[in-house]
């Protein structure tokens, strides 16, 4: 059975920059490299389906990434998942966020489909290699590291059935790294990347077109008439946008030489976009400002199990989020489940024991920057006796003092074990 289903899609940052130093790793040991996948950080995979893809969501990735400026990020070390070799992007920080946001306006893409708390941001050279090549890999690797890649746009990829395509391309700031003045009223940088989103938009509607140009002598006539308006209208005080445009536009039209007729068309281009600035500054709304997206908040459940003054915790270890340190049992809510369901769940998939809903009692709510909401409850009584029931995802089981929490505890359940000690049923973290 194939590895991807035809019509997934993903959102990546190529890194061409990393092929001399991982091109013939990759050929052998990263599976994705034998369907087409350049080396590359994944900003979201999966993301929606190609069909759901349409002007409206292209429109929006295009916004949403021309807010973003520009980045550098260098590659100085390797690291080591569970069968993955993987080199690790510094500073992180820039990647998460392109994940984030783009997580946070479709939260049915959780990144690979919500099977990690937390998405590393990572460029994969091996995954499932014979135990005894990785060091050889490594070694390798540090031969040709660090190395730099500048990070100016995000990818759409595509499967087919047969590899992965790449479909569209989504560049970081516009033009707003030369105007820097993205978000001010009437910005140039605000105006080109709704004028980025529309032209790719409309390649999603119309498909790549290139039809004749209609354009030639025959139509001076026109031009002419046009100027002698604009002019007229100078002469008596009352230029609008619509004259001048206007005579750009029909300047345009007379103009069958290529290059005479890109020139025109970029001062109609010019023209338009200062006419959308003019209307920015009048305090119009922008087009990415219309469908402002309601919040959307990551639902997470913990349990409190909670005996002779101790409280249950499990170090997590080999999932690529907080490992080594503390937590509650605790997981994301699934679709179409209550917190109490998903508080039942968790607690019998991480430690083995059945709780009655109705032992379940409601502690505690935090809300943790920016999109992130964790639901806290405390078990009354439970079936069974506690126990490791994922060693390969913890490596420890513990009681620990409720008022001297170990020194590794992940800080937002140490915080919200604190905030339910002192009474306090809603904490917020990270604002």
């Amino acid at each position: 059975m194939d590895r991807y289903e035809a019509g997934l899609t993903a959102l990546v940052v190529e890194v061409p920059a990393a092929e001399p130093v991982v091109g013939r790793w990759r050929e052998r040991h990263d599976s994705s490299a034998a369907y087409g996948v350049p080396a590359h950080v994944t900003v979201l995979y999966p993301f929606l389906r190609r069909d759901r893809v349409d002007a409206a969501v292209v429109a929006e990735l295009s916004r949403l990434f021309a807010a973003v400026e520009p980045f550098e990020v260098t590659f100085r070390a390797s690291g080591r998942f569970p069968g993955v070799l993987y080199l690790a992007p510094e500073p992180s920080g820039p990647l998460r966020e392109l994940t984030e946001a783009v997580w946070r306006r479709w939260p049915e893409a959780p990144p690979y489909g919500g099977r990690y708390p937390d998405a590393v941001p990572h460029l994969t050279v091996a995954d499932g290699a014979p135990a005894d090549a990785y060091p050889l890999i490594e070694a390798d690797l540090a031969a040709g590291l660090p190395f730099a890649a500048r990070v100016s746009e995000v990818a759409l990829v595509v499967y087919d059935g047969t590899a992965w395509r790449p479909d569209l391309s989504f560049p970081l700031g516009g033009a707003g790294q030369a105007d820097g003045d993205y978000g001010r009223p009437g910005s140039l940088a605000e105006v080109l990347a709704d004028v980025t989103a529309e032209r790719v938009a409309q390649d999603v509607l119309f498909g790549i077109q290139d039809p004749a140009d209609g354009t030639g002598p025959e139509r001076t006539a026109a031009a002419d008439r046009a100027k002698a308006e604009l002019e007229s209208a100078r002469r008596a005080g009352g230029v609008t946008w619509r004259h001048i445009l206007h005579e750009e536009v029909l300047e345009a039209f007379a103009e069958s030489d290529p290059d005479r007729l890109r020139a025109e068309l970029i001062q109609v281009a010019a023209v338009a976009v200062k006419w959308a600035q003019a209307l920015g500054g009048r305090g119009a709304t922008a087009p990415h400002q219309v469908r402002k997206p309601r919040f959307k908040a990551i639902v997470d459940v913990h349990v409190l199990f909670v005996r002779d003054g101790r409280v249950l915790l499990g170090r997590r270890a080999n999932t690529g989020y907080a490992d080594g340190l503390w937590h509650l049992p605790s997981g994301h809510l699934e679709a179409g489940e209550s917190a109490v369901e998903g508080a039942v769940r968790e607690a019998r998939e991480e430690v083995g024991v059945t709780i009655d809903p109705a032992d379940l009692t409601f502690v505690h709510a935090m809300h943790r920057a920016p999109d992130r909401v964790g639901l806290f409850f405390r078990a009354e009584r439970w079936d069974g006796e506690p126990y490791n029931a994922e060693p390969g995802k913890c490596d420890a089981l513990a009681w620990h003092p409720l008022d001297r929490l170990p020194a590794g505890t992940v800080d937002y359940p140490e915080a919200a074990i604190r905030a339910i000690g002192e009474g306090r049923p809603f904490g917020q973290l990270g604002f």
